[in-house]
This record gives C-alpha cells, sequence and structure tokens, in this order.
C-alpha cells in the first residue's frame, strides 16, 4: 500500500472531525502551547483552597461532609461495614484485612490481579516491573507511553490510580483500624509533595486525573469520621481535585478523538468534581462540561444493542462502572442527566450480562484488557463479573444473582439488590456481530462483525469454547501494550486467535500498535437454535479477499457431546493454511495420528481431534516450546514465540497451550475441529477412515442437516458418558 492509499485509510479510520481534534492536540503539545499553558499553572501556589474555593474554610468543608450536607453513597464506611460483615465469610473477610495490611506495608495492587512491592511511602517514578524509573521533574508535554529509559508507562501509572484507597475504606469499615486512613492520607501528602500541578509524568493522561477524583472522593468519604481526616488534609485533597479537573479540561480533544473509554473517564472525572464539590469556584463549569460529554460519548460509543464500539469486554465493564457510578451520584444529589445516559447504561449492561459464565462468572478474554478494574469493591477474582451484575441490578433496577458476598459494590453505593428467581437469559443482537451458542452448560463465543468503527484486534471468526466453567478454547488477552518485541500488544494478531490465518499474515494490515488497516469485514447467523442442546452458527469473513480468499465458518453444538467446528478457505492458489486454537494448560494425552490430544481435568476430560480434506500436520505448542508435533510439521522460531501463552490481566503473561493444525495445498481446502467434553473414561475411537479427503471434499458448509452422523463419524459414548 502506497503512502498516499495508507493516509487515507488513516483519514477514515478517525474521521475528519476526530482526525482534525487529534491534529488541535498534538499541535498544542509540539508547539509548545500547552507546555507554557502547564507552567502557568505550577505549585500548590495556584491551588490554595482560598483561590479555588473563595470564602469557604476547611473546617466548614469538612463538616458538611461529616454531617450529610454534601450527599455521597453512605454517610458513614464504618455503617456500611456493619452490613457487610452480614454478607461475607470470615475468608472473605480475612482477604480484605490482609490486601491491607500489605498496602499499609507498601505492596500495591497493579492490574486488578498483580502487586508489586512499592515501598512507604511508595515510590511514585519506579516501574516496579523492570527497575527503571522516569524522573519526576520530566515535563509530561514531551513524553510517550513507552520508554527504553522507564519501560511501560502504564506501571508507573498505576498506583497514582490510588485504586488501594478502596482495599483501605474497606478494611477500615470492618475494623475502624486507624493505621487505614493514616496510610491513605500520608500517601496522599507524599504524592502531592512529590508531583506538584501540572509537573512531571503523573499529570500525562486526563483519564488518570480522572480516576484519582473518583478513587480520593471514595477515599474521602469514607474516612470522613476519622481523627486522621483534618481540615488541613481536606484542604489539600480539595486543592488537589480542583488541579486535576482543570488538568482534565485542558486536553478534551485528545480524549474526543480517541472515541474510547477515555472520554468517558474524563467526562465522569469532570461531572464528579463538578457534582460533589460544589463549593469550588469552577464547579458548575465543570458539571455541565462532564454531562455534555458523557451524553455524546455513550451515544458515540455504545450501540443501542449495548455493545461498545471499543470491542473489548473488559472496557466495556470499566465504562459501565463510571456509569453507574455517575447515574448513582445523580440520583442521590439530585442532578439531571440527558436520558441517554441512562438508555445507553441499560443497553451496556443488558449486552454484557449475555457474555458472563453461570458457572465460573468469568466472561471471554476478548478486546483489549488493561488491567483496569476501576471499583475493586469484591472478594472475587478480577475475571470475575459477577459483582458487576449485581452492582448493575440494584443501580439499574434489573433482575439479580442470589444474595451473598457479590452485593457488596451495591451496599456501598447505597443500595440492596433484590434477587430474582431466575435471571432470564438475553440473546445478542446479530447486528452487533456478536453470536452465542448452547446453554449453560456449554456455550460458545462467536465474533463475526462488520466494523463501523476502527478494529482493534484482528479476530474476525475467533471461537471461545466454554463447558461447566473451564474456558475450553480461549482468547490470550493482551499482555502489553508498550513491551519490547514481540510483547509491544501483539495479541491482537491473527495467528494468537481461535480462527485461520493464512500465508502467515493477518486478515488486517497493522499499521502500528493500535491501528489496523483493510478491515476484515464479517457477516454471520444463527441456524437451528430452538432447541436448547443445539444450535448453529455460520459466518464468513473477506480478509484474505486481496489473495482471492474467503473463510467461511461453521460451529454446530452436538447435543452434550461437545463441539463441531467447519472450516472452509476458498479461492485460487496455493497457500499455507494455519489453524489455531488456545486451550488451558492441562495435563494431556497425545496421539500423533490421527491427531488426537486428551486433556483431563479432575474427573473430567477434553477429548481435541483435528482433520482436513487435504494432507495436513498438527502440533502444540506451550510457552513458545514445540512438545508434541506430527513427523513432518514444521515451524519457525518466529511463528512460534507468540503461541502457548495468554495474559489473563495486564502484564500477567501465563503458560497455555496452542493446538495449531497446518497445511500448504490449493483450494479448496477445509478444516474440521472435534470437541467432545465427559468423564475421565477413555471414548472408543473415532472411525477416521470414514472421514477422506474426497468426502470432505464434497460435503457443503451449508448443508444446516449436518450433525455427528453425517462425515460417519461413530461416536460410541460407552466409556464416555457426560459426567
Amino acid at each position: 500500500m502506497g503512502k498516499l492509499g495508507a493516509a487515507l485509510q488513516v483519514s477514515r479510520t478517525f474521521g475528519v472531525r476526530h482526525g482534525m481534534l487529534r491534529l488541535e492536540y498534538e499541535f498544542e503539545r509540539g508547539s509548545g502551547l500547552m507546555a507554557r499553558r502547564m507552567r502557568s499553572v505550577e505549585g500548590w501556589q495556584a491551588w490554595e483552597l482560598k483561590r479555588v474555593a473563595p470564602g469557604i474554610s476547611s473546617e466548614v468543608l469538612l463538616q458538611e461532609r461529616r454531617d450529610g450536607t454534601r450527599k455521597f453513597f453512605f454517610r458513614d464506611g464504618r455503617s456500611v461495614g456493619s452490613e457487610i460483615k452480614q454478607i461475607l465469610s470470615p475468608e472473605e473477610v480475612s482477604s480484605i484485612l490482609v490486601e491491607a495490611e500489605s498496602i499499609v506495608a507498601g505492596k500495591l495492587p497493579f492490574f486488578g490481579n498483580l502487586s508489586y512491592d512499592c515501598g512507604v511511602p511508595p515510590r511514585w517514578f519506579e516501574n516496579p516491573a523492570t527497575g527503571q524509573a522516569v524522573s519526576p521533574r520530566q515535563p509530561w508535554t514531551r513524553m510517550r507511553f513507552a520508554s527504553p529509559a522507564y519501560g511501560d508507562l502504564k506501571f508507573i501509572l498505576e498506583p497514582s490510580r490510588f485504586l488501594f484507597a478502596y482495599a483501605l475504606v474497606r478494611a477500615y469499615a470492618l475494623t475502624s483500624d486507624e493505621r487505614f486512613p493514616e496510610t491513605f492520607w500520608r500517601f496522599l501528602e507524599d504524592w502531592a509533595a512529590h508531583s506538584p500541578p501540572m509537573t512531571g509524568p503523573l499529570w500525562i493522561c486526563g483519564q488518570e486525573c480522572s480516576l484519582r477524583i473518583l478513587a480520593w472522593s471514595f477515599a474521602l468519604h469514607g474516612f470522613i469520621h476519622s481523627p486522621a481526616t483534618t481540615p488541613q488534609r481536606v484542604a489539600l485533597l480539595f486543592s488537589m481535585i480542583a488541579s486535576h479537573a482543570w488538568r482534565t479540561a485542558q486536553t478534551i480533544p485528545y480524549a474526543r478523538s480517541q472515541r474510547s473509554n477515555h472520554l468517558v473517564s474524563e467526562a465522569v472525572g469532570l461531572w464528579t468534581a463538578g457534582t460533589f464539590y460544589p463549593e469550588l469556584s469552577a464547579a458548575s463549569r465543570w458539571q455541565r462540561l462532564g454531562a455534555r460529554l458523557l451524553r455524546e460519548a455513550v451515544v458515540d460509543q455504545i450501540a443501542p444493542e449495548g455493545a461498545s464500539h471499543q470491542h473489548s469486554f473488559n472496557y466495556q465493564r470499566m465504562i459501565l462502572h463510571l456509569l453507574l457510578w455517575t447515574l448513582r451520584l445523580a440520583e442521590i444529589n439530585n442532578a439531571d442527566l440527558h436520558e441517554d445516559i441512562h438508555l445507553r447504561a441499560e443497553a451496556a449492561f443488558d449486552f454484557l450480562r449475555t457474555w458472563v459464565d453461570p458457572a465460573s462468572g468469568s466472561v471471554p478474554n476478548y478486546g483489549s484488557n488493561d488491567g483496569s478494574h476501576i471499583l475493586p469493591l469484591a472478594t472475587d477474582d478480577y475475571r470475575d463479573y459477577r459483582p458487576l451484575l449485581q452492582l448493575g441490578a440494584s443501580v439499574l433496577n434489573r433482575p439479580a444473582l442470589p444474595p451473598g458476598s457479590r452485593d457488596e459494590a451495591a451496599l456501598w453505593f447505597g443500595l440492596k439488590p433484590i434477587a430474582s428467581a431466575s435471571m432470564p437469559a438475553l440473546n445478542p443482537v446479530p447486528e452487533a456481530g456478536y453470536f452465542r451458542l448452547g446453554d449453560e452448560d456449554s456455550w460458545a463465543f462467536i465474533r463475526a462483525g462488520a466494523y463501523q468503527r476502527r478494529p482493534f484486534q484482528c479476530d474476525q471468526l475467533h471461537v471461545d469454547l466454554w463447558w461447566r466453567g473451564l474456558n475450553l478454547a480461549r482468547d490470550a488477552g493482551t499482555h502489553l501494550y508498550n513491551g519490547p518485541a514481540p510483547w509491544d500488544n501483539a495479541f491482537t494478531s491473527t495467528a494468537v486467535h481461535n480462527t485461520v490465518s493464512v500465508d502467515g499474515g493477518d486478515q488486517m494490515t497493522r499499521a502500528g500498535r493500535f491501528l489496523w488497516l483493510d478491515w476484515a469485514q464479517a457477516s454471520g447467523r444463527i441456524l437451528d437454535s430452538s432447541s436448547i442442546h443445539r444450535g448453529i452458527f455460520e459466518g464468513e469473513h473477506n480478509g484474505y479477499r486481496n489473495l482471492g480468499i474467503t473463510h467461511r465458518r461453521r460451529v454446530q453444538r452436538l447435543g452434550r457431546i461437545g463441539w463441531l467446528i467447519l472450516d472452509e478457505l476458498s479461492g485460487t492458489g496455493e497457500h499455507e493454511l494455519r489453524l489455531h486454537w488456545l486451550t488451558p494448560d492441562l495435563p494431556y494425552r497425545f496421539q500423533e495420528s490421527p491427531f488426537e490430544v486428551v486433556f483431563t481435568r479432575g474427573e473430567s476430560q477434553i477429548c481435541w481431534n483435528f482433520f482436513a480434506s487435504v494432507p495436513s500436520q498438527a502440533a502444540m505448542v506451550r510457552a513458545g516450546t514445540l512438545i508434541e508435533r506430527s513427523s513432518n510439521f514444521e515451524i519457525s522460531d518466529c511463528d512460534r514465540r507468540l503461541l502457548g501463552y495468554e495474559a489473563p490481566t495486564y502484564g500477567d503473561l501465563r503458560t497455555a497451550v496452542s493446538l495449531l493444525c497446518q497445511t500448504r495445498s490449493r483450494l479448496p481446502v477445509r478444516f474440521v475441529t472435534l470437541v467432545r467434553m465427559g468423564s475421565r473414561h477413555d471414548a472408543e475411537p473415532i472411525n477416521f477412515e470414514a472421514i477422506s479427503p474426497a468426502k470432505l471434499a464434497r460435503t457443503s458448509l451449508h448443508n444446516t442437516d449436518l450433525d455427528e452422523t453425517n462425515f460417519e463419524i461413530k461416536l460410541q459414548l460407552k466409556g464416555f458418558e457426560p459426567a
């Protein structure tokens, strides 16, 4: 592709309006205008209380919040603590206290599921993953989010989100131990001393500033009756809120140009500063701006059927947390918000709960996952979305799960979910490009969408498979946005998704860590969905149209036996084709011919079989290492270095197993994947001799009568009964 063609595609990706907003931001940053504007308000003297809230004393500010004049979700965190004790087990209470004690000792949470020793007070400017550091005096207007000098800036920014404040508030509510509020205030004072307004790397992002506003607001009220919460400290916090809201407002063109969760976060941060801190002289302006931007963001970013245009389940949770925070705070303070905000929040909630696995509470690790979990108010794992379901049910008046420890977030919001007899199943709207087959016992997630907005992953026709809480075929996640090669957002590529790659290429053209051109467009449909034990998906995408190739995929539920996936690559010429499945790292038994892998988990087993319409080879890759293969299977070191890994959250690279079936052949070519689940007893063998290449070549992908007896697959279930 020539430079002109690439430029035209980039223009199409961002749109003229949003492209101009981005150019405006880059011009101000590159020309020095922004740096001069920042220097004009450097230092805390520009943000003293008498300047940002003239005529109001710190004593009055504190008292108005202690007596409930300024309304928050709760008046006293300790009263919430008494309610929480009634729903948490002793083990869950202990886990909250252990985390809080770790924070007091300087071990801070990262990305929802990790922790690093950051010291007391924290070393705010150190990358704990690498030991590198950035100068606190380095102007943020000349910085980027990655550098050989300090590595991935996200590791430096994460402690400054102050998400650890939520854990300290929870522990204080349970114990009234004054060490917890004292730790928060000491860390806040140290942060302010080493990162004065508009100075240094911690001011680089308006979204980071906004998330701090939320965390500090929660902590202020959680510790409002503590002796550690003094008028002097409250005055400092007000100055910090004012400076952060002002900073956020300065780069709104950048947030708008991104058309992502950045704008939602920054709108909510501004609105919160304006609503909860009306004493600030700019409060009404921030509240109006935040409300206007939030409506713009949700209408632009959340489709009417509820899917986020950012195509990420983790970011959709983040957006929902922000919307639920805003809607509940607006209700408490009788603040007006446009109806669109409530309607899109309801749609986004209903859409996301479709993908919560009923057994584990997890969702597919689909789309960008940077570890954001901005309301950590539950003892459940980072990947468990059931606390969000309970919180959303309480704020949006939706059916809830049975009562229990997952109600904690709702209690902090001053609400109690009303459990329903059952939570009705929701089916995704096909126009969104998300498809679900199966039932609560076993189900499939399939992505097949037509992009109207910038894609972030190259994953058309990707399939996740779930069985009794186990993610059998999974998405690798993200790992790092800004790591050294190959970890520079490489899990977005086609090769690591559960689909077919052609000639070692992607379905789209990669033009940067976060930019894809030549968008692959897909379509799909659900057939035979009348029975709860069956369902068929058929879809196709045009990502290899430049090669004259179409990829069609059929996914079929085989009752309680398992799943059948048929891939057809049609076109002309000879090509290298590779089918990839990412599976959990479990004990296994391998058989080369015919290819079979049987994973075991407790008393259960999962059996994978591959076969193709032409001679093919198969292999297993674990953590970048070839562990099993057909005798003539070949793969380069470059090809396999990303395979056999997954990242449950940002920066958390773990071992998984990639299953590969590949061939070099003239088209058309068909692959068949058969996945069976059941007891640990050996199944009787499949009659692979009946599945000849000639028979596969004659079989139509669109044969809607296809079931487990077509292909003459003899599924003898004796000794392999579903558990």
